[in-house]
């Protein structure tokens, strides 16, 4: 599974700084933002582009959440954008 790959190297949560994109990995989204209780990100679903929320992966959470790996900041990047995650 996703935490016995990527776990060792996440972000701990009372690390997260409020408003800032995390790189990382969950099953719908590879760039997230936390809003200081869970991550939004871009989802795409039969056509349509949406944002959703997840939680912050925990360890014995029974659903998908977002591991995060990196920070990127408070801005993406000009490169990154909803049309291309």
């Amino acid at each position: 599974n996703n935490w016995e790959k990527w776990g060792d190297r996440a972000i701990p949560k009372e690390r997260l700084i409020k408003g800032d994109y995390y790189a990382g990995v969950c099953r719908n989204a590879n760039i997230a933002r936390w809003d200081g209780q869970k991550f939004i990100h871009w989802r795409e679903k039969f056509g349509k582009t949406f944002l959703e929320d997840i939680e912050y992966w925990e360890i014995d959470g029974q659903f998908d959440g977002f591991i995060p790996l990196f920070i990127i900041g408070p801005e993406l990047p000009k490169e990154i954008n909803n049309e291309n995650l």
